[in-house]
């Protein structure tokens, strides 16, 4: 495989290989544990940070545009000087202490991370005036910034060496790799190449014809061929070629098992054949030869540890792969595989899409089962929530206007989830609704609906039901609770449990339900709901609970009745938090007028 020669590149600067932003934040790091002046210079020892936590003495001399150069005259000698653990030492602007420690790459020198300015031993008076007189400043504020400054103990100089190596090693390690991916760049555009070609195609027999094509080509061989396993029969037939005739791939069949160079790919090898027609392992080398095949490399197409096929690329002559060559196979089988496997699923995918889509429409249509709205009453008011955990969902709450002003209100918890839950519960809400307006007696109501249930249904199918009706004047609730969660009943600030009557429905088609009257006072109010408020779950598995839950209708009962069931819902959704809704939530509250 060969590779034009490139003119010789500049070798890169530690600007290049480091972003500005990161050295800034890295120097700010080490300011912030030194408490020192930190900046990061060039191989130049020229500035790319400004000072990070530069002192008021320093800033001063600086001012003066003659104090710079004092640092950067003497940067070199202080890296040379470097002691054992590479960070070098040295003094200036009256004494004041630098540590200097190199950033490399494959130990080329791209700068130095530079930390002090703090003296040793307080700045003597002749000192200062020595530096007054040479910058032109004032005595008198150079001697206070002079005296701010805190002398640096050998101890705090050792540990800010500690720091000052550990960060300069970082930007060492940072330049390093950055140079090592640039170094991957030339190999990855040939298998990007590749990859690119093959990514938006959803035809499978396009993207083999094409990885065929263009592994031949990036590569600079002879021919290519795929060739994918059939599961059932372990045969590897051929799929894409290039540039071999119909004669070789006519050859006769090749099953897996019984070739040791395609069973090694498939096993996740690369296979390496030096003379293909002298090789034992080949297993039609007459027609190798004949085809005027001399090496080849062979590799499987491996997708998520499932073997799909192999691909082979071969040469006209005797030749060695490298291993250069044999990883750019290795990838670009990777990506095959990935594109084989993606067109296989994409067919699945949109059959996928259209069901999706058709849930999404049977989940439109089950809403509009839910009442929108409750029905405007004299001597009651609603809140309700509906909240399925999928598209469909195996709750849902209804209200009935009957004959002579009374109100029936209905909530139902079928088991399980999806498209079976939603079918039982369109059925159960249908049941109900005809029955209701053709039987008067509550019990006798729930018990028919629970008949035509067990009677549709599997025994594994069953739902909780709670169904009353209040009357005119809304004093009075005749109900039926079948195996459902007992609805709260707030009255005065204390919460009480309404009782259960009877079974679930659905189970045996004989089964008894009785039926219960409670006695309403205006201002009372009530909750119904399903158990998935109740057994939501936060990130520890835990539940909300009834506790929870009766709190919370406390705590919220003197908002209006349309926001009482809406607060109980966002107070269990803040409950569960990230672990997410895995049962449906219906809530409905009311109060008595």
């Amino acid at each position: 495989m060969g590779t034009a020669t490139a003119a010789p590149e500049a070798r890169p600067k530690l600007t290049d290989l480091v972003s500005p932003e990161t050295l800034t934040a890295l120097q700010e790091q080490l300011a912030a544990l030194t408490g020192v002046s930190v900046v990061v210079r060039d191989a130049d020892g020229e500035r790319i940070t400004s000072d990070a936590a530069a002192n008021p003495f320093c800033r001063l001399v600086a001012r003066a545009g003659t104090g710079n150069g004092d640092c950067l005259a003497g940067l070199t000698e202080r890296l040379a000087a470097s002691g054992g653990d590479g960070v070098a030492e040295g003094r200036c602007r009256g004494g004041l202490v630098h540590l200097s420690a190199p950033i490399l790459a494959n130990s080329r020198v791209l700068g130095s991370v530079v930390l002090g300015d703090r003296p040793s031993a307080p700045i003597g008076e002749r000192e200062l005036l020595r530096l007054a007189g040479e910058h032109g400043l004032n005595e008198s504020e150079l001697r206070q910034a002079a005296g701010d400054l805190p002398v640096w103990t050998a101890r705090q100089r050792q540990t800010a060496r500690r720091f000052l190596r550990l960060t300069a090693d970082t930007l060492s390690r940072l330049c390093s790799q950055e140079e090592e991916l640039r170094a991957r760049v030339e190999e990855l555009w040939v298998i990007s190449s590749v990859a690119g070609m093959v990514a938006e195609m959803r035809d499978l027999q396009a993207i083999l014809d094409t990885t065929a094509r263009r592994v031949a080509e990036v590569m600079r061989v002879h021919a290519c061929s795929i060739r994918l396993l059939d599961a059932a029969t372990g045969e590897l037939r051929i799929r894409a070629v290039h540039n071999l005739s119909t004669e070789y791939l006519n050859k006769g069949p090749i099953i897996a098992r019984e070739n040791p160079i395609d069973a090694a790919a498939l096993a996740g090898q690369t296979v390496y054949v030096a003379d293909m027609p002298g090789d034992p392992r080949t297993r039609y080398p007459d027609e190798a030869r004949q085809e005027g095949l001399a090496s080849s490399l062979v590799t499987g197409m491996i997708y998520r540890g499932k073997p799909l096929g192999v691909i082979c690329v071969y040469t006209n002559r005797p030749y060695r792969f490298s291993s250069f060559e044999a990883t750019i196979l290795r990838a670009i089988a990777a990506q095959a595989a990935v594109a084989i496997a993606n067109s296989r699923l994409f067919a699945e995918a949109q059959e996928a899409q259209a069901d999706a889509r058709q849930l999404r429409y049977a989940g439109e249509i089950q809403r509009r089962m839910i009442p929108a709205q409750p029905p405007a009453h004299p001597h009651l008011e609603f809140g309700c929530v509906y909240c399925p955990s999928l598209d469909l969902g195996g709750d849902f709450y209804d209200l009935i206007e009957l004959p002579d002003g009374n109100l029936g209100l209905a909530i139902c918890d079928v088991v399980g989830h999806g498209v079976p839950a939603s079918l039982l519960m369109a059925s159960i809400r249908g049941a109900l609704r005809a029955y209701s307006h053709s039987i008067y007696d509550l019990d006798e109501i729930v018990e028919q609906v629970s008949r035509a249930l067990s009677r549709d249904s599997r025994t594994n199918e069953f739902a909780s039901l709670f169904y009353g009706v209040f009357s005119a004047d809304g004093r009075r609730l005749t109900y039926c609770n079948a195996g459902h969660e007992p609805p709260l009943l707030l009255r005065e600030g204390r919460v009480e449990l309404l009782e259960v009557c009877g079974p679930v429905i659905g189970v045996m088609p004989g089964e008894r339900f009785d039926k219960a009257i409670l006695h309403l006072r205006p201002e009372d109010r009530l909750l119904l709901y399903t158990d998935g408020a109740v057994e939501a779950l936060d990130f520890n598995d835990r539940a909300y609970g009834r506790g929870r839950l009766q709190k919370a209708f406390v705590d919220y009962s003197g908002l209006p009745t349309h926001l009482i069931a809406r607060q109980i819902h966002w107070d269990v959704k803040r409950y569960m938090g990230l672990s997410g809704q895995t049962d449906d939530i219906t809530l409905v509250a009311a109060r008595i007028k």
